[in-house]
């Protein structure tokens, strides 16, 4: 009964959670440790399927950003080291001193999955750990098969995924982090690398490079509109201000934009963030709707507020690339996004500043992870402590610097992020660093009827925000349709 329960779960989330909007990207990489690792953790033996030399071998689901392939990774190296040198179509070309890297220096950025692997597979190696990867695809393929998998007991070591992870966890399908790794990981790294994994008071998984979103403006709007285009709005009544000034000196032409909110997964992960800030959310920690709090009827009512900032129908429209092609196009300047929308921006010759996003009157800085890829052990895996290793490797000093020096996202650790280098060298992705500190979530599994009740929610806030009628009103009947259907 217990599986047939998760399964009703999942197929939910395949519905629900189209992944589209949660892309992830850049680079991770790792650290040799010897008896004790450098962030001072004790280090587990092996377990699980030895071989007569006394290795473990683990299987672990690859995601993109960091795959080289299918197979043995210390086979896939070689490979894949031919092939990037072989291909001419990379801009810029690789060379063989590329893979000579440094840390401190800058990589070649079509080789960070190499060092990535090449890092992690050294650091196993040194534990008589040998490392194998698969790729079970990504979105809802990806659920699926992990789905069989669990229900068949025969799952990988590590699996990774973004939207539907939490789930896994209130499941009870994913082993626990040994308590001394989890007392490490929250006292040295960011919240939104493991927060929207932790369960019961428990951590289920984690993420070397999560996303959670910055507030980005077009410095050449809020110039034009006579405002000091170096200064973010701390607040949401500046951050109001600002948005009515370049909508009135767009006379048309631009506007002050805001934040998408259109009734799917690419509103609620924008959006979202600000209900956070204030006070609200979505959804309590047994997966039951808070849609009509006083902390997201306050919210709702903001967002209304911003809409005045906007082309008639942009903030709501059912496309989310619409929404975001307005800001490529110049025709708004403020927008709340992922860590990807900085080098977008510079690709296309947008002059653009980045900061935390604004808070209300009594809010507190909190996030939704965005593009996050968490990586658990499963309850069923054949050599957890092993794994458990991998994920240690994750966080650890080499890797986390190597996200560092790619540029591409911001690293968790605290020892890499924080220190004078790095905020000189990656002043945006610093301040997607403190992006990420807070109360930072990933979006909720609701108990029954996941993609009914995530749209009932969706629909009633794109009413409020289009239409005069009573916020609370709207809210009010959204909850109580969405608590009918969760019992």
């Amino acid at each position: 009964m217990r599986f047939n329960r998760v399964i009703i779960t999942i197929l939910a989330l395949l519905l629900a959670f189209g992944l589209a909007a949660c892309s992830s990207g850049g680079g991770k990489s790792n650290e040799a440790e010897g008896e004790k690792s450098q962030s001072g953790e004790n280090q587990s033996g092996n377990s699980g399927n030895s071989g007569s030399s006394g290795t473990t071998t683990i299987t672990v689901l690859n995601e993109g950003a960091v795959g080289i392939g299918v197979g043995a990774v210390s086979d896939l190296l070689a490979e894949k080291k031919k092939s990037l040198l072989a291909d001419e179509t990379l801009t810029p070309r690789v060379k063989e001193e590329d893979f000579n890297y440094q840390p401190g220096k800058t990589p070649n950025p079509h080789i960070f999955g190499y060092l990535y692997q090449q890092i992690i597979n050294e650091k196993l190696k040194q534990k008589n750990i040998v490392l194998k990867t698969e790729d079970w695809g990504w979105g809802e393929p990806l659920i699926q098969k992990q789905t069989a998998g669990f229900l068949a007991k025969n799952i990988p070591d590590i699996i990774v995924g973004e939207t539907q992870m939490p789930g896994f966890a209130q499941q009870g399908l994913l082993e626990p982090f040994p308590d001394d790794m989890a007392e490490f990981i929250r006292k040295n790294v960011a919240p939104a690398a493991w927060k929207p994994m932790e369960f019961n008071g428990k951590i289920y998984g984690f993420a070397a490079q999560p996303g959670v979103s910055s507030l980005f403006w077009n410095k050449k709007l809020v110039r034009e509109a006579g405002l000091d285009p170096e200064k973010a709005p701390k607040t949401w009544e500046e951050f109001a201000a600002n948005l009515r000034a370049v909508t009135a000196a767009g006379k048309g032409k631009f506007y002050g934009g805001g934040v998408y909110a259109g009734p799917n997964f690419g509103g609620y992960l924008r959006y979202g963030t600000l209900l956070v800030i204030n006070g609200g959310g979505f959804a309590d920690d047994q997966g039951r709707p808070v849609f009509n709090s006083d902390a997201n009827v306050e919210t709702v009512t903001f967002l209304r507020e911003l809409n005045g900032s906007h082309p008639p129908g942009l903030m709501v429209n059912t496309n989310e690339g619409t929404y975001f092609d307005a800001f490529k196009k110049e025709q708004i300047a403020y927008l709340i996004d992922g860590p990807w929308r900085a080098a977008e921006s510079a690709n296309i010759g947008i002059e653009y500043g980045m900061a935390t996003i604004p808070l209300s009157s009594d809010g507190q800085p909190g996030n939704i992870t965005i593009g996050a890829a968490f990586h658990a052990v499963p309850k069923d895996a054949k050599n957890k402590e092993a794994a458990f290793e991998y994920i240690r490797a994750m966080y650890s000093e080499e890797i986390q610097t190597l996200i560092a020096d790619t540029g591409v996202r911001s690293p968790v650790l605290k020892s890499v992020a924080e220190t004078s280098d790095y905020k000189a060298k990656h002043p945006e992705m610093y301040q997607h660093y403190l992006a990420m500190a807070g109360n930072v979530q990933g979006l909720p599994t609701f108990a029954k009827e996941n993609s009914k009740v995530w749209q009932m929610f969706g629909d009633a806030v794109a009413k409020a925000i289009m239409t005069k009628d009573d916020v609370k009103k709207i809210l009010d009947d959204a909850q109580k349709r969405a608590e009918a259907a969760v019992k």
